[in-house]
Order: C-alpha cells, then structure tokens, then sequence
C-alpha cells in the first residue's frame, strides 16, 4: 500500500530495490514480479517440458525463444521504465538471450546424428557441429564483450555526471511523490528581471538531481 502510494515508509524504503526503476504513474509497480517469473520459466520451469527426452530434441529451446521473444515485445510496448536507458538496456540483454538460445538450436540441429551434416549445412549454412561451435563461441563473446562495454560506459558516465547526494548516507535522495503532490519545489521570481535566471536555476537542478520536478509560474499566480 506504501509503495502504490509513494509513500516513504520503513517498509517501502526496504524493498524500495524491487519497485524504483519502474514508472508509477503507468502502474508497473509489479514489474520486477513479471520478470522473475520470466526468469524462473527460464531457468527452471522449462526443464519439466518432455522431462525424458527434453535434453535431446529442441522443444525446450523453442519454448524458451518464444517466451523471450513475446517478453521483449510486451517490454517495447509497454516500456515500464522510468528512464530510457534501462528500457535500452533490458531489450539488448533480452536479445542476447535469444541469440543464445537460437545458437542451441544450431549446435542441435548440428550435433544430432537423426540431421546430420547435409541438413546442417542446408538449413543453417555450417558443413559440421565443429564449425558451428565455434559460431556459437564467437558470438557468444562478442555479446558478452558488447554487454561488458554498455556496462562500463553507463558506469563510467554515471560517476562522471555531477549528482546531488545525500550528506547523511551519500545516496540520491528518494524522489518519489505521495498521490497529492505533482512537484518537488516551488521557485519563484521577480517577472520582470528574474525569469532567465529561475529558468537556468530549474535546468541545473535537473540535471545535479535527475527526476526532480519543479514548479516554475509561467502564468498569473492567482492560480496557485
């Protein structure tokens, strides 16, 4: 009830990990939930699918392709984050994560001696598994290397950008706003000679404190 209320409490401050990154006001507050599931599917649940013979055919893997493709569309769609970057950034990783599982179904279809070579070489252009494995590892660490240099980049900016942080904790300060409340702060002027300075104030502000929400009057203040 705190956390759909962006309320600050003790309890909404411990799990306040699970529920940050997600945008309230669109309500996908529970995101992080759709995603374990998702997680679990893919790491665990997949392994009842034809527990016989399941390691030996491609059902398992065709499962887990179209369980992250039809994630990676409902995550473009619906665009959960709050800031764009993350929603960048998961859509890369979900996309790795299908080339991984299409390079299984190339290693199968190369391996399994009902195909053969022929139909490896047919069907995915490879003339044995051995060549095909060693695809699958080039790919494999080209994703990994393009996945570790997004990390390092976004990690590099980030601590490059100037922040305001908390004197307290050295954290960022929680941004999150209770149901009545559309702003942070209230920064008034002088109309005749202060506008361009409250203005240049709002655009630093935004940028040492990312999420803040400030009002600035652009009307008559009668209607405060």
């Amino acid at each position: 009830r705190d956390v759909r209320a962006q309320r600050v409490s003790p309890v909404a401050r411990a799990c306040r990990f699970l529920w940050r990154d997600y945008d309230p006001a669109a309500g996908f507050l529970f995101w992080e939930v759709i995603d374990l599931v998702r997680k679990l599917f893919l790491a665990s649940l997949v392994l009842f699918l034809d527990p016989e013979h399941g390691s030996s055919n491609m059902q398992r893997l065709f499962f887990a392709i179209l369980v992250s493709g039809f994630y990676l569309v409902v995550l473009a769609f619906a665009r959960p984050f709050k800031r764009s970057e993350d929603l960048y950034f998961a859509g890369t990783a979900n996309f790795f994560l299908m080339c991984c599982f299409a390079s299984g179904v190339v290693i199968q279809l190369c391996e399994s001696a009902a195909y053969g070579d022929d139909m490896c070489h047919t069907l995915v252009g490879f003339k044995s598994a051995r060549n095909a494995s060693e695809f699958v590892v080039a790919l494999t660490a080209t994703m990994l290397a393009l996945l570790l240099f997004v990390v390092l980049f976004k990690t590099i900016s980030a601590a490059r950008a100037p922040t305001i942080r908390l004197a307290s904790s050295g954290r960022h300060p929680v941004l999150e706003l209770p149901p009545e409340c559309s702003f942070h702060g209230f920064i008034s002027h002088a109309w005749g000679t202060g506008q361009d300075q409250t203005h240049t104030v709002v655009r630093q502000l935004q940028l040492l404190l990312p999420g803040v929400k400030i009002w600035l009057p652009v009307g008559k203040l009668g209607a405060v």
